[in-house]
């Protein structure tokens, strides 16, 4: 593998599913120790009716956006359960990035929009000059920032915002390892995938607690979080997935000498 590494360095990944979270996956193939750490889990939401009603007309919709690849597992499963086929050809899908087009190919079919920048503005952007007048299904977590429906409003779509999810924090018991860890000094980067990472971080642990390292934000999004919380991030890559994300971990810090 050609490139900066990271070996002798231990980076914190706010999110963890073992072996096939792909951030903690990269890092390590870069070399480095991965503290994984989730900070987050999801939940169903508090009612299934919107989206529900919603996947029940789904011939009905003329765009299905998703903003995240959990949008597509949870609204896709949700479908299974209820035993309805999946959306026709004609109903066009719109992802909100490769992480989140990859899910879709993986669970239904590639999407047929994927903006450059994988952002909820940059897609209702590359939505809004088809969408007047049109059906926009838009499932998604419960707390969902509001930039890709407010977008795809303005631009004269009717809009069906759906929670699929909830972001809730992960217990307090899994961010003690995250913790202890930032307490001694042992970490040189604490890696964040979503603002729901940094806020459920941020929440448990204080916000004083990672200006002992740098911090890497998946995405302008995620670093707008962290500036919220008067934290600033050192890493954010120009691309919003993990492996990018990762790469540009390895191209701040390096191997450690």
């Amino acid at each position: 593998m050609t490139g900066p590494r990271l070996d002798g360095r231990r980076v914190a990944v706010t999110r963890g599913k073992g072996g096939d979270d792909p951030l903690a996956a990269r890092l390590r193939a870069l070399g480095a120790e991965v503290l994984e750490a989730p900070a987050v889990a999801t939940a169903p939401p508090a009612s299934w009716a919107p989206l529900d009603a919603a996947l029940a007309e789904l011939e009905a919709f003329d765009w299905i956006a998703f903003a995240s690849a959990t949008a597509v597992e949870a609204a896709l499963g949700r479908l299974e359960a209820l035993g309805r086929p999946p959306p026709p050809a004609r109903v066009r899908l719109a992802a909100v990035g490769r992480a989140t087009a990859a899910a879709l190919a993986r669970r239904l079919r590639p999407p047929d929009l994927v903006p450059p920048d994988a952002t909820g503005e940059a897609l209702a952007a590359a939505l809004a000059p088809g969408v007047r007048g049109l059906r926009v299904l838009v499932p998604r977590a419960a707390e969902g920032r509001p930039e890709l429906v407010d977008g795809l409003a303005a631009a004269g779509a009717e809009v069906v915002a759906a929670p699929a999810y909830r972001t809730v924090p992960a217990p307090p018991e899994a961010l003690a390892p995250l913790g202890e860890a930032l307490r001694r000094g042992e970490l040189d980067a604490v890696a964040f995938a979503s603002p729901s990472a940094v806020r459920a971080v941020v929440g448990a642990l204080g916000a004083a607690a990672l200006s002992r390292c740098a911090l890497a934000a998946i995405g302008p999004t995620t670093a707008a979080a962290l500036r919220e919380a008067g934290l600033e991030a050192s890493v954010v890559p120009a691309v919003s997935t993990a492996a990018d994300l990762a790469d540009a971990v390895a191209a701040r810090l390096g191997a450690r000498r």
